[in-house]
């Protein structure tokens, strides 16, 4: 269970990218709230990941 948590946060990261990835494909880069949406994921993946990290490591 421990370890779905901290892949949570990864997750996201690759969730978000591949929005990206869709959305340049798709041609949907001219509005850009579908790119913050997708650069707000990737932030909140990142955040997720670095205080899961921290909390199950031995610092």
């Amino acid at each position: 269970m421990n370890s779905i948590r901290q892949l949570t946060g990864v997750a996201l990261v690759i969730i978000g990218a591949l929005f990206l990835i869709i959305a340049y494909l798709a041609g949907w880069t001219s509005s850009n709230i579908v790119l913050l949406i997708g650069l707000i994921i990737i932030i909140i993946g990142i955040i997720m990941h670095v205080k899961l990290t921290k909390s199950g490591g031995k610092y």
